[in-house]
């Protein structure tokens, strides 16, 4: 019993699943700091990326640049919001002037809102659904303030990660060299091998907010939409949040329409928002995921559909290189060639 227990552990497989067992248990007991784990790693993959692409070009020392790549992060994010947010302010504080404009433009508008709101007044159960709707307005308010300070704090965890790079390499080293050193290798390499492939999928996620900010500055220049480049910049940092930055940019895309163009603006804004939606849902996205992990379109698809409702927003995002990990795991070669059909002889 006990050499069939040794020729067991001793097998490598054994060790390469137990790993993995044990990084899927680590990861549902942590599920709560999800959010956290994948903004840092994003931040730590990005700014590695830019760290050592200076360091091939400069002997400058590590440290040094990677103060300097952080603070040039933090100045571009400062820079973005503060030519985002006046503008912003400034259209918010106009909005009741333009209601008042259009309500004498149209006057049935207001005698058709004072009937609604009394109808509305005299029903409970709307009353009551009201009440719902402002109690989850106020839990997602909290919840986006959280939503900041996990950016923030996912920020700073990835300044310090690529700070002292050097000596956590040291750190992880030191366990290779241990008693469990069978254990500890291979979950090292799966952990290695998900960054690996988590990062091509955040490289993918920048190309598809590039192409969308694209697509939607242009339709804006259509539209005679003023601040082409502030509204650029802000839908582009909020394209990198999945589905969420595109409902959270439709509140200053909507007030801006509408306070330069009226309804027909603010309609054809919220057309134009919906189309480019659909185009990266259910072409962009899938398309450029298959590429990047070598799975079918049809795959892809599916898994986004599938991981979207399992992870929420986040699945967007973890669900096609968590797909193209467990492939790896299973050792599935996608990259080999095409199947051979063998047709019958009639025997």
């Amino acid at each position: 019993m006990f050499t069939s227990v040794k020729r067991l552990w001793q097998n490598p497989l054994t060790a390469y699943y137990l790993a993995l067992v044990l990084l899927i248990l680590i990861a549902w007991f942590a599920r709560g700091f999800l959010s956290l784990a994948l903004f840092t790693i994003i931040f730590i993959y990005l700014g590695n990326a830019a760290i050592m692409g200076i360091e091939r070009h400069t002997p400058l020392h590590h440290w040094l640049i990677t103060i300097l790549v952080y603070l040039l992060f933090l100045g571009i994010l400062v820079a973005a919001f503060a030519q985002i947010i006046p503008p912003l302010v400034s259209e918010a504080s106009n909005l009741p002037r333009a209601l008042d404009q259009l309500i004498q433009t149209y006057p049935q508008l207001e005698s058709s809102a004072k009937k609604l709101m009394e109808d509305l007044s005299q029903n409970a159960s709307v009353i009551s659904n009201g009440k719902t709707l402002l109690t989850s307005g106020i839990g997602k308010l909290s919840r986006f303030s959280s939503g900041v300070e996990t950016i923030v704090l996912a920020f700073f965890f990835s300044f310090i990660f690529n700070l002292t790079k050097a000596q956590l390499q040291r750190f992880v080293h030191a366990f290779t060299q241990s008693r469990f050193a069978r254990l500890f290798v291979p979950m090292g390499n799966l952990i290695a091998s998900f960054v690996q492939i988590f990062g091509t999928v955040i490289e993918t996620q920048l190309i598809i907010c590039t192409i969308n900010t694209a697509l939607m500055v242009l339709g804006l220049w259509i539209l005679h939409m003023p601040s082409l480049l502030i509204l650029g910049i802000m839908v582009f940092f909020l394209g990198l949040i999945p589905v969420a930055g595109v409902l959270i940019s439709l509140i200053p895309l909507s007030i801006i329409a509408f306070m330069t163009g009226g309804l027909w603006r603010l309609l054809a804004v919220l057309v134009l928002v919906a189309l480019i939606h659909m185009f990266e849902s259910y072409f962009l996205h899938p398309r450029l995921m298959a590429n990047a992990t070598n799975l079918p379109i049809f795959v892809t698809f599916i898994t986004l559909i599938v991981s979207e409702q399992i992870f929420g927003a986040w699945g967007l995002i973890v669900g096609v290189p968590l797909v193209a990990f467990f492939l790896q795991v299973f050792d599935v070669n996608l990259k080999t060639g095409h199947p051979r059909v063998t047709q019958s002889n009639g025997h």
